[in-house]
């Protein structure tokens, strides 16, 4: 005959298998990489953007609004 089993071990089982799932967001996170490291020009644009960083070539802004300030000057120059 079968040992008998308890609410507590069901639970337990159950919390062991939650632990090794993945999550709704952790698929939507890693879907999101995929895309970004499969698309050159975002790749590009990555690259250059480290580079800019390196090169102390930024600028800090404060809020939103400043940066859509920043923005919209960059495209009328």
């Amino acid at each position: 005959m079968a040992g008998t089993v308890t609410i507590e071990d069901v639970y337990h089982e159950l919390k062991l298998i939650e632990t090794k799932m993945v999550t709704h967001e952790d698929l939507e996170a890693l879907i999101d990489s995929v895309e970004i490291l499969s698309n050159p020009k975002t790749m590009e644009a990555l690259r250059r953007s480290d580079i800019d960083i390196k090169e102390g070539q930024v600028k800090e802004v404060t809020s939103i609004e400043e940066m859509l300030r920043e923005l919209h000057g960059e495209m009328n120059r």
